[in-house]
């Protein structure tokens, strides 16, 4: 043994002793390309059973109304940066094509496009459409006043964004308060220009300002009344403990208008205070299994007896257009559905939750996870369980089934589809 380690000593002196003869080699610097291209190919076959007697299926066209259909949706998405010195841009364009019934619809849109300057260190101006993503909930984020409703499905996929004007002036400190930013925007609303945001004609003026407090993200943001009713707000997020994060939002619309069904068959406008709570956990197994519930609290949303109206009025102008040809029921339906009673969660009180497992069954890549929505206010609920697996580095597969249930009159037990199945194969290049 002796042996051993003086042989061992020995070679390292004399290691030494020729590196330190041998003349100093400089590595030059990598010279960094000032661009980088990225993207995604996607193709998502669907495949979809529809509930013949759901209130949104009798309110599509009667050539429309299949009991199930197959769906092939594809995407291309282009992401490319460029920086030089103080100046960046970056852009993301999307390709959408779906075929269904016989027919290919498609569009090209830019979900973000957008210049950003750095005059200094702790400065940057953006000028251009981009995503604020703000907000700390999984799927819900009343505080995301920027920002575009995330798809259920996929809270994680990219979400197009709005032109805007906006800076960043971050400044770090010692002691409990870390860091402080703050982010005022400007997003205008004129003709075509951010015209799905709301009422046009207005310059709409936003803020947000981060803090990073006793090693806690905290925001506080607010919106300016204009092409939507003005409101206020906070987020936070904070790690309890290494592998637990309790995140929270919370907003205020003093006048927020929501339409509203009367006793007459009319559509009216309520006014009225709102005020929207998400809560949620974020916990980490030692095994690696992810958990993740949130509780939202839409302030603005829809009671069960207000749903209920729309149901019925959906029921009784389905039958006057079947029986005697009178269309003025369902016509009131559909704008009532565009207003507010067809889309996303509009009722008052939900809990989601998720779990996922990667390297699942001793498996390399392969994550198994399942997610569900339910509505506390009526009891329906939907499940979403998938299958993802990495054959190749840049090569995805994703199996994912979307799973309604709920009685007659309930939120998801009135979802025009039953049950919807869709594999998802995704290259990244």
């Amino acid at each position: 043994m002796s042996r051993v380690l003086w042989a061992t000593g020995a070679f390292l002196l004399l290691a030494t002793a020729a590196r330190g003869q041998e003349p100093s080699v400089e590595i030059p610097p990598v010279e960094r390309k000032p661009y980088s291209v990225g993207g995604i190919l996607e193709a998502r076959p669907a495949m979809i059973w529809f509930d013949t007697n759901a209130a949104p299926f009798k309110l599509q066209p009667e050539d429309a109304r299949d009991a199930r259909a197959a769906l092939l949706n594809s995407r291309v998405q282009l992401d490319a940066t460029y920086r030089r010195g103080w100046l960046s841009a970056q852009v993301r364009a999307v390709a959408d094509a779906a075929y269904a019934s016989g027919n290919w619809t498609g569009g090209v849109t830019a979900y973000e496009a957008f210049l950003s300057l750095k005059p200094a260190p702790s400065l940057m101006v953006d000028v251009g459409k981009k995503t604020m993503k703000w907000g700390k909930g999984y799927l819900w984020n009343p505080a995301a006043f920027l920002d575009r409703v995330k798809n259920p499905e996929d809270p994680a996929l990219a979400l197009e964004g709005f032109t805007v004007l906006s800076a960043d002036y971050i400044r770090t400190f010692g002691g409990p308060l870390q860091v402080i930013s703050v982010t005022p925007v400007l997003l205008p609303v004129f003709g075509d220009l951010n015209q799905d945001f709301g009422e046009g004609g207005h310059v709409n003026v936003a803020g947000k300002l981060y803090l990073l407090l006793y090693d806690t993200d905290v925001d506080v943001m607010f919106l300016s009344g204009g092409s939507r009713a003005g409101r206020f707000g906070f987020d936070f997020s904070r790690n309890l403990q290494s592998n637990l994060e309790l995140h929270g939002e919370w907003t205020r619309i003093a006048h927020a208008v929501t339409p509203v069904l009367g006793s007459t068959d009319t559509l009216e406008r309520r006014e009225q205070a709102a005020t929207s709570v998400v809560l949620g956990l974020r916990y980490l197994t030692s095994g690696n299994t992810t958990f993740i519930a949130d509780y939202f609290r839409n302030g603005a949303g829809y009671a069960s007896e207000e749903i209920g109206t729309y149901f019925e009025l959906v029921e009784r102008g389905y039958d006057s257009f079947t029986m005697a040809g009178d269309d003025r029921l369902l016509t009131l339906a559909r704008r009532a559905s565009e207003a507010g009673y067809g889309r996303l969660h509009p009722m008052r009180d939900y809990v989601y939750g998720r779990v996922s497992q990667p390297d699942a069954l001793g498996v390399l890549y392969l994550t198994l996870g399942a997610s569900a929505i339910v509505n506390v206010d009526d009891g329906s609920y939907t499940v979403l369980p998938e299958v993802q697996y990495r054959p190749a580095e840049n090569l995805e597969l994703r199996w994912l089934a979307n799973i309604q249930r709920g009685g007659s009159g309930t939120e998801f037990g009135e979802k025009q589809a039953n049950l919807r199945l869709e594999l998802r194969i995704r290259y990244y290049f």
